[in-house]
């Protein structure tokens, strides 16, 4: 999205991540169930008993590499490894686990022939995270750490699927205010078309019940208004709830808005005199965005500067509660000549009162037209980059 100088740098921390629509689930489709990312087949398809995924016992423990011994006449099954001995019988919800009695939610049965066990319950016994995802009918079963992946991944596939609903499934209903998150998705998929691609995800720390990932996301408009497309790399919290790794919260930590071409070099033919008065623009735009001064800073701009009046509009809104301190430093003029200049900027901006925000380092090409009356102005402004501190 297309905004102003420093007042578009400050701004763009009030925006929201905007996601789309909401689809229903099938709950009619199989239930699936994936262990360690391979998708495992049953004769008979997992049901859905209070609450409990239950499915057929043998593909399981053969995918978990054991030995499998049935008593028919006891109506146990066994099934041993290396590392992992588990004992259950069928109606009864205590199982042996390593020798350790451990308790069932839901005792095995036999449906059509076929045992059927909770899968959770295998799942953590040979110590792996699992986890149900309603809306897709899913059962994931793999280390903590694939599931950490996973959930992050999952996000971004509701997204990208225009589910709202599902993509609330994801977060920490604890830490999140998921009715005002849903507000604000299906206000901003009124106005945005994105696609987000999930380029990397990185563990950064994981415990018992708590995780951070270093995420990176392209972002690109497929319909809409002016958007700028851009990669963002941010730091994701994750809460495990109920045995399940939720989202508890991200901070973006940088915005490449892809425009590393806008900072090359051209010819700079203008005068000294003209350089001077075009760097004294900058430097007033950026004493008037400190001070709030909305008259000074719009002197700054000509009229064609995109959405002026709108711009001026929102950077007011600002003034009554926020204070900052920024600096300029590498300031170059990369192309001019007698009726046009194009400057790269490095901005430091410190909140000194004001809402929440955090310190940041921004870049950015400012583009000025000289008028008929002699005066220099801008006319266009395109962020680069943004980093959080």
């Amino acid at each position: 999205m297309r905004k102003g100088f420093l007042f578009g740098l400050i701004l763009v921390l009030l925006l929201t991540f905007p996601i789309a629509n909401v689809f229903a689930a099938d709950q009619t489709k199989p239930i699936d169930v994936f262990l360690d990312g391979k998708i495992i087949s049953f004769s008979v398809n997992p049901l859905l008993d209070n609450g409990s995924t239950l499915a057929q016992f043998k593909p399981v423990f053969e995918t978990l590499g054991l030995t499998i011994n049935w008593n028919a006449a006891t109506k146990t099954v066994k099934g041993t490894s290396k590392d992992l001995n588990i004992e259950l019988s069928i109606g009864n919800k205590t199982v042996i686990v390593n020798g350790v009695k451990k308790q069932l939610t839901v005792a095995p049965k036999i449906i059509n022939g076929v045992t059927m066990v909770p899968i959770r319950f295998l799942g953590e016994a040979s110590g792996r995270d699992v986890s149900w995802d309603g809306r897709k009918r899913t059962v994931y079963v793999a280390t903590t750490a694939e599931q950490v992946i996973y959930t992050t991944a999952l996000n971004n596939a509701y997204i990208n699927a225009e589910d709202v609903e599902g993509a609330l499934s994801t977060y920490d209903p604890i830490v999140i205010d998921l009715e005002q998150t849903k507000v604000n998705f299906e206000s901003n998929n009124t106005t945005y078309d994105l696609n987000y691609e999930l380029e990397n995800v990185e563990i950064i720390t994981l415990e018992k019940a708590t995780a951070s990932v270093k995420v990176t996301l392209k972002t690109t408009k497929i319909a809409g208004p002016t958007f700028e497309d851009n990669r963002t790399y941010m730091l994701m919290n994750l809460n495990k709830v109920n045995g399940e790794w939720k989202i508890a919260d991200s901070k973006d930590l940088k915005i490449d808005y892809l425009k590393e071409d806008f900072k090359k070099e051209e010819a700079v033919t203008t005068s000294s005199d003209n350089q001077k008065l075009i760097l004294a623009v900058i430097e007033k735009n950026r004493d008037m965005s400190v001070k709030w001064d909305v008259a000074g800073l719009k002197s700054t701009y000509d009229a064609s500067f995109p959405n002026l009046d709108q711009a001026m509009i929102d950077f007011q809104q600002g003034a009554p509660a926020n204070e900052f301190e920024v600096n300029y430093s590498n300031i170059k003029i990369i192309k001019g000549s007698d009726g046009e200049a194009k400057v790269y900027y490095m901005a430091h901006i410190h909140k000194k009162n004001g809402l929440d925000f955090p310190d940041m380092n921004a870049d950015s090409v400012v583009t000025l037209k000289k008028s008929n009356e002699g005066e220099w102005k801008i006319t266009n402004e395109d962020n680069l980059t943004i980093e959080y501190l």
